[in-house]
């Protein structure tokens, strides 16, 4: 386990179970939980909702690939207001105050068969009932779906760890959800026709991916140190499983690629209950931990609860904290309002103490070579951050080589300076 590995790890619990947030009397349910769109909002203030109801749509551009917003909570509507969202953004969203009964809570859900259903109207379902991909960020599944068909298949790749060391929300969705997960896939890989499904699992086991309607695809399991940093981003499980490939000399999946459609363990349990139970994405699994928490735990959380809210059904601060982590210690982001909704983002939740925080003003380049020596990659971070910052118009290798960074920030953990390198080359991706 590499230096970053041990730091973020230190951070990492366990569990056996989740535990339901307390509902709030009154939230605001974000509309950008996915981009920058504008979303519509279909409730007028001092309308009754029902719990599940459809709030919002997007207003404009492809909107048969972007996934509706849906209430978490049954009751009043109030206005559409300005809420900070857990990326450090800003968006609008819905108040509701929560009042009547609910469809879904508590209640026994009944099965369908999907498999009756035409591959149009479950893709239509997965639209309605607001699900997305949030392997490495919330992004629009039914578009990746769309793009895999117009290829003509690929792959369907399944990682059942987080991609942060410091997280465990997905481990434990997949622990403790498999036949969920495993329907999830096979449902996903009908709808893109893929050619198998790649079952990444963690090392130290608990996971089996067993289910009859997986078997009509080829499957490929691979376990995979989830300790060792990284090994969870698109690139990493690229080169994983085309190693697998040549060490077992299998006759399939040797031709992955970065155009098979990767989810990881909350994507296909949100797939299984809207297409198999009806049930809209209202609530998320999130991790709640940290130092300066009282007890951690993992939540069910309904959108739009504060992030507040779940400090204090923990038992609240033993240690006042300075910030909150979302997503993890290696890859996450940091904020200082704890007022800020949870949203399909959102997978964990890191309260940390002044004194575990470093200062964060960064300073000139001193040319130590660190981020390059750290790069998985083998790119020269400093250089393809310099060409941006110090220049009007970077150099076209510079530009070409920057698409190959996996995002992993390891050159940030290790800059002396606090350079935020990945940051910038992300900016530098964009640019191109």
């Amino acid at each position: 386990m590499n230096t970053v590995s041990k730091l973020a790890f230190s951070y990492r619990s366990h569990f056996t179970c989740s535990l339901s947030s307390f509902l709030p009397k009154s939230l605001v349910v974000p509309f950008n939980q996915i981009s920058d769109k504008k979303y519509k909002c279909l409730i007028k203030a001092g309308e009754p909702i029902t719990e599940g109801q459809l709030l919002a749509f997007p207003m404009h551009g492809d909107e048969s690939d972007d996934a509706a917003v849906n209430a978490p909570i049954p009751g009043i509507a109030g206005a559409v207001v300005k809420c900070r969202l857990p990326n450090g953004r800003m968006g609008q969203g819905l108040e509701i105050k929560l009042a009547g009964s609910f469809n879904y809570l508590g209640k026994s859900l009944e099965k369908r068969d999907w498999r009756l259903v035409g591959h149009d109207d479950v893709l239509k379902l997965l639209l309605a009932k607001g699900v997305v991909n949030t392997f490495g960020g919330p992004t629009s599944l039914v578009s990746q779906i769309a793009s895999c068909r117009k290829r003509g298949g690929g792959y369907l790749v399944v990682r059942l760890f987080d991609e942060d060391p410091s997280r465990c929300t997905d481990i434990f969705v997949g622990r403790n959800h498999t036949s969920e997960i495993a329907e999830g896939a096979s449902i996903l890989a009908s709808l893109m026709g893929a050619q198998g499904i790649v079952f990444l699992l963690p090392k130290d086991g608990g996971t089996v991916v067993e289910n009859e309607l997986v078997k009509d695809f080829a499957v490929l399991t691979i376990d995979v140190d989830e300790t060792k940093y990284p090994c969870g981003l698109k690139e990493n499980i690229i080169r994983t499983v085309k190693k697998h490939v040549r060490n077992t000399q299998s006759e399939y999946f040797g031709d992955i690629n970065v155009n098979s459609l990767f989810v990881d363990s909350q994507t296909l349990f949100c797939v299984y209950e809207a297409i198999v139970l009806g049930k809209p994405v209202i609530e998320s699994f999130v991790e709640v931990s940290g130092p300066c928490l009282r007890a951690s735990a993992i939540f069910k959380v309904r959108h739009g609860t504060t992030i507040a809210d779940l400090a204090k059904q923990c038992g609240g601060f033993k240690i006042q904290p300075e910030r909150v982590v979302v997503n993890g210690m290696v890859r996450g982001i940091m904020l200082s309002d704890f007022e800020v909704p949870i949203t399909k983002f959102v997978k964990s939740l890191t309260f940390l103490p002044k004194s575990s925080l470093y200062d964060q003003d960064f300073t000139a380049c001193i040319r130590c070579g660190k981020c390059r020596q750290a790069c998985p990659e083998q790119l020269f971070p400093d250089i393809l951050a310099g060409s941006l910052l110090f220049t009007d118009k970077p150099p076209v290798l510079f530009n070409e080589s920057s698409v190959l960074c996996s995002g992993c920030n390891l050159c940030n953990s290790v800059c002396p300076s606090h350079i935020p390198l990945a940051q910038i080359i992300s900016l530098l991706n964009k640019d191109e």
